[in-house]
């Protein structure tokens, strides 16, 4: 049997290779050169210490807080919209606390069920990409954020995951190397990190060894249904290729795509910023997130990536100065000894993470066409969910009992 896979991103390639070890025969398409996109230039972190999804009470009134800074974490470009009101209603709607306490244990099975899969990974033959468990760090300025961390820690130590509440000082035992300036943090030793872009294309690369066929540099510009079945793609260039079965992993794009199909996906895209600083004199050892701030700083390999920024924009592709600003400001406030300068805007990456109303994927197969399954929707999580996201889109076409329970990631529970 035959799957078509859009998009080449890390759910559309995670997707290839489990498929392709079931025996099933696989094509991806993507419209980039698969050197890009947000599971190349991300934060690389493996997290299963992010259990809490994006809609969560106090989310919203703290992100209309932000929305007056220019150099805030979060921005929406106002429009006129009926796809945006009707995310922000239906997110306005999931930010409860019953939603959180449904979506936590399945989220913390699904990051540790793709930390798993990253390790196997690591060993196997033509792989090499950093792969490290150190932990990840959550450093405070104040001590606000800090009980707000503590109290998320509690929640953690409640489904399993080891944490450590720590003071100044006991940051700064952690980071030897580095001085630090912060009320404290959280640490959870059990999350990962890895170098995204050697990982994507090491993937890339095992993938067209194994016989997959990659379709790139082609834009999908349609679906074809019929009798409940998606039956063709048209690509550009008056392309089409017939299908038997289809995964639709097209990130922040998937909505415009299934729109023509009759469904109504609500997905926004969150643009963020990453800067790489290669070989610096000086980086912490350990992924750490600058909580008052929502700044990544990663070591991967010799080098250090920063990153930052939720911009719902529209996919507009422009880079917001203020924001890139916001995020490299923020450094030197929690390691007063490291202070990026402002890199060329050319050497700036920047991504759209597609973000849902409720925090949570839209995984699983279609309810209106048979042969279509949904693998899109990971937000921020793109790259942690990776390998489980592939590994769950294997088991459904194989109608295998899912590795985790998905009842929470219908894709067209927002219809």
């Amino acid at each position: 049997m035959s799957v078509h896979i859009i998009g080449g991103g890390i759910a559309g390639l995670c997707s290839a290779w489990y498929l392709q070890k079931a025996g099933f025969e696989v094509s991806v398409i993507d419209k980039g050169g698969l050197t890009d996109g947000c599971s190349f230039g991300n934060a690389g972190m493996i997290v299963p210490s992010h259990f809490i999804p994006m809609a969560a009470p106090g989310v919203i009134a703290q992100g209309i807080r932000w929305m007056f800074d220019s150099k805030s974490p979060f921005y929406i470009k106002p429009r006129l919209d009926l796809d945006l009101a009707q995310w922000l209603w239906a997110f306005y709607r999931s930010c409860t606390r019953e939603n959180v306490q449904r979506a936590m244990p399945v989220l913390r099975d699904y990051h540790q069920l793709s930390k798993a899969l990253f390790r196997e990974f690591a060993q196997t033959e033509g792989f090499d990409f950093d792969f490290e468990t150190k932990g990840l760090l959550m450093l405070c300025k104040n001590p606000k954020t800090l009980r707000e961390e503590a109290e998320a820690a509690e929640k953690a130590h409640d489904l399993g995951i080891e944490t450590q509440v720590l003071n100044a000082a006991g940051v700064q035992l952690l980071e030897p190397g580095i001085r630090l300036e912060a009320e404290g943090g959280v640490f959870y030793p059990g999350d990962a990190h890895l170098y995204s872009n050697k990982f994507m294309s090491q993937l890339h690369a095992a993938l067209i060894r194994q016989g997959v066929a990659f379709h790139s540099g082609k834009t999908v510009e349609g679906l074809v249904a019929e009798k409940g079945k998606v039956s063709a793609i048209a690509l550009s260039g008056g392309e089409t290729l017939a299908v038997e079965q289809v995964v639709l992993a097209a990130g922040s794009w998937s909505a415009k795509l299934i729109r023509q199909l009759g469904i109504r996906l609500l997905l926004q895209d969150g643009k963020g910023y990453s800067i790489t600083l290669e070989q610096p004199p000086l980086r912490p050892s350990i992924p750490t997130i600058l909580m008052e701030a929502r700044v990544a700083v990663t070591p991967m390999g010799q080098d250090l990536r920063i990153g930052g920024t939720l911009e719902i924009s529209n996919l507009s592709s422009r880079i917001n100065t203020s924001r890139l600003e916001g995020i490299l400001e923020a450094v030197p406030k929690y390691y007063p000894d490291l202070a990026p300068e402002t890199p060329a805007l050319d050497t700036v990456w920047h991504g759209f993470r597609p973000c849902t109303p409720d925090g949570l994927p839209y995984m699983g197969r279609s309810a209106r066409f048979s042969n279509l399954i949904f693998a899109t929707g990971h937000a921020m999580m793109g790259l942690s969910l990776g390998p489980a996201t592939g590994k769950l889109v294997s088991e459904i076409f194989q109608d295998k009992t899912p590795s985790i329970g998905m009842e929470l990631f219908r894709p067209e529970r927002f219809g």
